[in-house]
This record gives C-alpha cells, structure tokens and sequence, in this order.
C-alpha cells in the first residue's frame, strides 16, 4: 500500500504548461498598462481579472475561481512565466477592508498552492 496522495492535477495544470516566473522579464515594468501576464484586483465582493495588459477583464469572481480561470488562458498569456499581479482596489466603500484583506489572503494562498509566484502592486 502506497502512503503517496495522488497528485493534484488541479494546481499542478499550470506548472506543468507555464514555465517558472522570469524576473528579470517584468523586474523593471512600472506601469499596470505594461503588465503583461494576468493582473488581479481584489475588491471586497471578488476578484478582477485582467488577462493580458489591462485593456481586458474578465467577470468578477471569487477566489476559488481564479486558478481554473488562469488554467483557461492560453500560453501567450504569460510572458513572464508563471507570475501575476495583485493589487487590492485603491477605491472602498465604508466596511470593505476586512473582506478585501480576507480576498487578498485567500488568493494568495490558492496561488501559492497552485505554482503561481505573486507580484504585489500598491493599491491605487
């Protein structure tokens, strides 16, 4: 009897498609226009999605949802390797920041747990 857990195709899918992050690939991108592997923004009621550049958005949806929407996008979306932004939403209504930091922790997390190196943007 084996005492392995079998593995987690779910957060394995993208390192197994995506190569590693690339620093030196996005080190020195100062603007989010720039940016061009996804851009997420955490708002208190879910997460923005911007596959590539911030021209683009996907639905706001919850963090569980990110990771089978980044194993979605194509490999053209990820320039830098395996890395996204995140930025928690500069704009908030009285009482957000509690969920936003909640949002924030949970992302990252599930990031983590799937291969995805986080690149933390100040707030607006």
């Amino acid at each position: 009897m084996s005492s392995q857990k079998p593995a987690d195709t779910r957060t394995s899918a993208l390192k197994n498609r995506i190569p590693p992050a690339d620093p030196s690939k996005y080190r020195s991108v100062q603007d989010a226009r720039d940016w061009q592997n996804p851009y997420l923004v955490v708002h208190a009621d879910g997460i923005d999605a911007r596959p590539i550049s911030a021209a683009t958005e996907a639905p706001r949806m919850s963090p569980a949802d990110v990771i089978p929407y980044l194993e979605k996008l194509p490999s053209i979306a990820w320039p830098y390797g395996l890395v996204v932004a995140v930025q928690e939403a500069g704009l908030r209504a009285p009482g957000d920041n509690a969920q936003i930091r909640k949002n924030t922790e949970e992302l990252k997390r599930l990031l983590a747990e799937a291969g995805v190196k986080v690149d933390l943007w100040p707030s607006a």
